[in-house]
């Protein structure tokens, strides 16, 4: 037999459960972070934002310990912030380097709730047709975002998040990714490294020059505008299947090919797509 407590308990819930369904279909949003003290309800989502204009830079330098990251193209040089504490974010710029670093206590928290909530984020924007010598990006939580950017040399670390490149020509890029899917959409490079533990990789564009993919855990799916006579590769997953042109092969296969061109993926646990002009 239920206890009074215990009855007192299960309709105190019931009616907390009740109440939040009844003030969530009326428009209503909820949200709770942990942060290393212990449980906070932030007012209005917690979020101060910020923007900065900013001169003209040709090096870019970002140390993330949280929030999500976009690197856009877009009229001017500016530097726009929305994260917990102003104080949480600083940057500079020095000779045509332009350094902006998100550093905080909160760095080991995590937040969830019901409804759609702003993730603290910076975003920086690049004028059109403005050429980025370098960019690095030490991430350790949260989404990355590269869109409509040219650029030298990409330096990409995302602990915990997903990566997102769109409308991009790039030199050389290099991606080391712990956990998060890659996608890379209109993306070409010359030169192209990606390490990644567990994610899916979905890659659209032209990957030129020598080309190293390798995954521990997640499918990987290319769709490349190069020919397929102009690319050497060599294919390998452990577990998981792979389709070459919509054809089954073995779990390892290669073409070899003299030339610049030369593509190699390997995969430990995870189906492979490749599919070429």
């Amino acid at each position: 037999m239920i206890s009074r407590y215990k009855l007192i308990a299960i309709s105190m819930i019931t009616l907390g459960i009740l109440l939040a369904v009844i003030g969530f279909s009326s428009g209503g949003r909820w949200s709770i972070v942990k942060e290393e003290n212990g449980f906070t309800v932030p007012t209005k989502n917690g979020l101060e934002n910020n923007s900065y204009k900013l001169e003209a830079f040709t090096d870019l330098h970002v140390i993330n310990d949280y929030g999500d990251v976009e690197i856009l193209q877009a009229d001017s040089f500016e530097l726009e912030t929305n994260v917990i504490k102003n104080t949480d974010v600083t940057y500079s710029l020095k000779d045509g380097t332009l350094t902006v670093e998100t550093k905080s206590k909160r760095k080991s928290g995590i937040s969830f709730g019901i409804g759609t909530f702003n993730s603290p984020s910076i975003k920086i924007t690049i004028p059109k047709g403005a050429k980025l010598t370098s960019i690095v990006i030490d991430s350790n939580f949260g989404d990355t975002t590269l869109k409509g950017l040219d650029y030298k040399q990409l330096s990409l670390n995302e602990d915990y998040g997903d990566i997102l490149l769109k409308n991009i020509v790039g030199e050389k890029t290099e991606i080391t990714q712990s956990f998060g899917d890659l996608t890379l959409e209109q993306f070409t490079s010359n030169g192209f490294i990606v390490e990644s533990e567990h994610g899916d990789i979905d890659i659209e564009g032209t990957l030129n020059g020598q080309s190293k993919i390798t995954s521990s855990f997640g499918d990987a799916s290319l769709h490349l505008q190069n020919k397929k006579r102009e690319v050497g590769y060599e294919l390998k997953t452990n577990f998981g299947d792979i389709t070459v042109n919509d054809s089954s092969q073995n779990s390892k296969v290669s073409q070899l090919l003299a030339g610049e061109n030369q593509l190699n993926v390997s995969l430990s646990h995870g189906d492979l797509e490749l599919s070429l002009k």
